[in-house]
């Protein structure tokens, strides 16, 4: 969730999806403490009703807070921001209050179980940290909920033929929904788990122009990559180029991380004397200062230092770069 948000937004509201699991996870604390008699001879029912609405609201409660027309840069005059935002908390506090339930009530029904119970929620919690970290090197962040979807349907398939042991019947019709709604996801859910990206991102503006297109998207722990080309209106990007220079700037690709952030690819011939615009940058500057032979590149991203050290003459370049996607 927090690298949807990321992506759609920014990522500084992307934290306060931590706000939102806990606020969750408080609310369903209460509920179950007001309401655990009353519950707790029904558990079979209301766990399995709640990991059902916790597999469904991952997706749909993401899905329904893209349609917030929620702009964060409008907060300081317009006051329906604020309400906005209100709005994105209510519907994404409902999966965390469903997880939270699921817990709960494990430990009110089990309580003679309750520390294996707990060590395998962080357990969970542990493993479920490091499973998404991988899976995000392989599907993109929107697609990731539609796994998830999948686990918890498999999680409540187990539980229901534990809750049920001595009723096949209800196990076969609890099981029945959980593989239905499990096959809809697959086939139904990718077309709708689309990123609703504000217009208000770089991306997206650089997407107006006409005969913009996207070449190419990668998926990462550390950012959503996008490579752009302008074919109308060619991209120049030189990030502290003098105004007063005359060197052209050659035919480059944008490249976006979670939509914003630009930098780009520069096309490179091999002739030293088309990279004369990077020696009329602000970076440049050590270069002029003091004459640079071995050069260490912290964070070479799309490759414009390594040309500019390039250009400069520096006998040996080292480049590290954090991000796999972007090298590739």
């Amino acid at each position: 969730m927090m690298r949807l948000f990321s992506i759609i937004q920014w990522h500084h509201f992307a934290y306060m999806i931590i706000s939102l699991a806990l606020l969750g996870y408080g609310i369903s604390g209460v509920f179950l403490a007001l309401n655990r008699q009353r519950l707790k001879h029904h558990f079979p029912i209301v766990i399995l009703s709640n990991l059902l609405l916790f597999g469904i609201a991952m997706p749909a409660c993401f899905l329904l807070a893209q349609q917030v027309p929620f702009n964060p840069a409008e907060i300081l005059w317009n006051p329906m921001q604020l309400l906005y935002l209100f709005a994105i908390y209510l519907v994404l506090i409902l999966p965390f209050f469903f997880a939270a339930n699921v817990i709960g009530l494990s430990f009110y029904q089990y309580k003679e179980y309750v520390s294996s119970i707990y060590a395998a929620d962080l357990l969970g919690a542990g493993v479920g940290s490091v499973a998404i970290i991988l899976l995000l090197f392989i599907f993109f962040p929107e697609n990731i909920l539609i796994v998830l979807l999948l686990l918890v349907m498999l999680a409540a398939l187990i539980v229901s033929t534990q809750v049920f042991k001595k009723n096949r019947i209800n196990t076969i019709k609890w099981n029945s929904v959980f593989i239905i709604i499990a096959i809809t996801t697959i086939f139904l859910l990718p077309n709708l788990t689309t990123l609703a990206i504000s217009q208000y991102k770089s991306l997206n503006q650089l997407l107006t122009i006409p005969a913009t297109k996207i070449l190419d998207q990668k998926s990462s722990p550390l950012g959503f990559i996008t490579v752009v080309e302008s074919v109308a209106m060619p991209l120049r990007h030189a990030p502290g180029l003098s105004i007063n220079t005359d060197a052209e700037v050659p035919e480059q690709l944008a490249v976006f991380t979670d939509a914003d952030n630009m930098s780009a690819i520069t096309y490179f011939d091999g002739n030293p004397e088309s990279l004369g615009y990077l020696d009329q940058t602000t970076s440049a500057l050590p270069y002029h200062l003091k004459s640079l032979s071995d050069i260490l590149i912290m964070g070479s991203g799309t490759g414009s230092d390594i040309l500019q050290a390039y250009f400069h003459n520096a006998e040996h370049i080292d480049a590290i770069e954090l991000n796999p996607q972007i090298i590739d």
